[in-house]
């Protein structure tokens, strides 16, 4: 199960994903990831790690796979013929024959240079601007590393991968959002953020992109009503106002409680998300394929300076042991 879970800034969207890993993890018996795609950085602290293992570097010599991206390129590229120096990868390439495939579970490279463990959750980032990236890049030359990975590593049924998004609503310009299983939108009962999210909700109905609403900090019904009528749709889950969230962010605790430590309405409400997320469809390997090589011929050509329809092996189907083996 791949998970994306996006939100205005402040709406709880890095505290509904770090605490959804710990649930999966701590009560599912799942095998989790996160990935930090967001510029902020706050999912490592979310997990569990303090302000000072973070400063000291003390969470391992992971580097950010948004500030690494020719190694990345270059181990997922494999041995694929149509990778060359004059056609490189970019975000939007498709894996081909020959590109390093892998399972999430099984032992590699990538995990040695990317992974970090906080509290039985494996964690990657994406990473910040570094000095030579001001004035030369955005944020999305790195959150296409997410894309790169996401296309080369695949999890089993036991297993989640969910990423931490950046706010924006031009993840919409790529493949990324048919990467995932499901796409959730994190939606507070204040003005601005339900703004946000029916902006945001309009462009992924425009793309064919199906959205879970997870309202979160919910005190009473009334507020429910009110996000209904304002998205002229009904949430899908709901996540309580509660202490256990305002001790995730207090000053006072040097690390926020793990969601084991959670009320029994806490839980309760991330046992119905989860009951929600477990019965979405499987990949629907074809649909994705289509989309990747879409983006790849008609979008990415405009501005990537490459030929992209030549690195697409007609009737390839990279997908097709994972089709097998990830049933």
């Amino acid at each position: 199960m791949k998970l994306a879970v996006y939100g205005k800034g402040g709406s709880g969207k890095t505290t509904l994903t770090a605490s959804l890993l710990q649930f999966l993890n701590y009560f599912c018996n799942k095998r989790v990831l996160g990935i930090d795609g967001d510029h902020n950085l706050h999912l490592a602290h979310e997990l569990g790690a303090t302000s000072t293992d973070i400063q000291r570097g003390q969470l391992g010599p992971a580097q950010d796979i948004g500030n690494d991206l020719d190694w990345l390129r270059h181990y997922f590229a494999g041995t694929n013929p149509r990778i060359t120096a004059d056609l490189p990868m970019i975000k939007t390439t498709p894996p081909g024959e020959g590109s390093r495939l892998l399972r999430l579970s099984e032992p590699a490279q990538w995990r040695l240079r990317y992974v970090t463990l906080i509290n039985g959750v494996e964690l990657i980032r994406v990473g910040d601007f570094t000095e030579d990236d001001y004035r030369k890049k955005c944020f999305h030359s790195k959150t296409g590393a997410i894309e790169i990975f996401l296309k080369h590593v695949w999890e089993d049924s036991n297993e989640a991968i969910a990423v931490d998004m950046s706010a924006g609503k031009d993840v919409f310009a790529s493949p990324l959002p048919s990467l995932f299983d499901g796409n959730l939108y994190v939606v507070k009962p204040t003005r601005k953020s339900v703004a946000n999210a029916k902006d945001f909700l309009e462009h992924a109905k425009k793309f064919g992109v199906e959205m879970l609403v997870v309202a979160t900090d919910i005190r009473d019904r009334d507020e429910i009503k009110a996000i209904t009528n304002s998205l002229a749709r009904p949430v899908d889950a709901v996540i309580p106002h509660d202490l256990f969230f305002l001790q995730r962010d207090s000053l006072l605790l040097e690390r926020p409680p793990h969601v084991c430590e959670a009320s029994f309405a806490v839980l309760d409400a991330f046992y119905q998300l989860t009951d929600i997320l477990l019965q979405l469809p499987s990949h629907n390997w074809d649909q994705m394929l289509t989309r990747m090589i879409y983006h790849h011929e008609e979008t990415a050509a405009d501005w990537a300076g490459i030929k992209c329809n030549d690195q697409v092996l007609p009737g390839f189907d990279p997908f097709e042991s994972f089709r097998l083996c990830l049933r």
